[in-house]
C-alpha cells in the first residue's frame, strides 16, 4: 500500500567551527577536558543529535573549509544520521540596504568535488574592503586585509587578523555569477543561489542595473 508523499526537513545554513563568528564554545572545563579542547569533537557529537533533519548544508563564510572537515568525519562513518551533507559558501556582498550589507549563499550540489569548488569557483573570486585594491579570494589575503584594518582602527584591536578580514571583506555579486555561468560544464545544474534576507524586498535593483525582476530572479533556486 502506498504511504503517499513523507515531509521531509532540511536546514541548509549550519555553521561550523571554521566559521569567522560562530557560538560554539565549551560550557564548562570538565566538557573542555572530555574533549581534550578539540571543539571539532564536540561539534560533531551535536550534530549526531539531531534526529528530525535529512538534509544539512554544512556553511562557512568565504570558504569550504568547514564543509571538508565534515566529510573527513563522515567519511569515517561519523553522521550518519544525515541523508545529504551538501557545501554551502556564504559570501557578504558589497551591496548595502537600509545600511546593513546583505549576505549570499551559493550551495552546491554533493555530486561536485570540494577541490573544483576551490580551484574553478573560489579562486577565480575576488575580494575588496572599504578603499581597498581588489585581491584573490584566500585566507591569506583576507587576514592580510585584516592585519592592514588594524593598523588604522583601534575598534579591531584584541581580534585577530582573520576575523576582522572576514568583518569587512565583500565579494561582488556580478562576479559570483559569471564565474559560475561561463563554467556550465562544470558548475552548470549543480548549484543553488539564494539570498536569505529579510530585507531583500526592499532593494532597487534599478541602483546596481538589474531589471526591476532581478530579485525575483535571485531568489529561484537553481538546481
Amino acid at each position: 500500500m502506498s504511504i503517499g508523499s513523507i515531509p521531509r526537513k532540511w536546514d541548509l545554513h549550519v555553521h561550523t567551527p571554521e566559521s569567522f563568528h560562530n557560538n560554539f564554545r565549551f560550557h564548562n572545563k570538565e566538557e573542555r577536558e572530555k574533549y581534550q579542547d578539540d571543539i571539532w569533537g564536540k561539534y560533531i557529537d551535536e550534530l549526531e543529535k539531531i534526529e528530525d533533519i535529512c538534509v544539512i548544508g554544512i556553511t562557512d563564510y568565504f570558504t569550504i573549509e568547514g564543509h571538508k572537515k565534515v566529510l573527513e568525519y563522515a567519511k569515517k562513518d561519523r553522521l550518519q544520521n544525515f541523508d545529504l551533507i551538501l557545501p554551502n559558501i556564504e559570501f557578504r556582498l558589497d551591496k548595502f540596504v537600509e545600511g546593513e550589507r546583505l549576505n549570499y549563499h551559493v550551495i552546491f550540489s554533493e555530486e561536485m568535488e570540494v577541490e573544483r569548488i576551490e580551484k574553478e569557483f573560489l579562486e577565480d573570486l575576488h575580494i575588496k574592503a572599504y578603499n581597498a585594491e581588489p585581491r584573490k579570494l584566500t585566507k591569506e589575503n583576507i587576514i592580510d586585509i585584516g592585519r592592514e584594518l588594524k593598523i588604522h582602527n583601534k575598534a579591531f584591536q584584541g581580534k585577530s587578523d582573520y576575523i576582522v578580514g572576514c568583518m569587512n571583506v565583500t565579494v561582488s555579486l556580478d562576479e559570483i555569477i559569471k564565474v559560475l555561468g561561463r563554467k556550465k560544464s562544470i558548475f552548470g545544474g549543480k548549484y543553488l543561489l539564494v539570498l536569505p534576507e529579510e530585507l531583500w524586498c526592499r532593494i532597487d535593483w534599478a541602483d546596481y542595473g538589474y531589471p526591476q525582476s532581478q530579485d525575483q530572479k535571485l531568489a529561484k533556486l537553481r538546481w
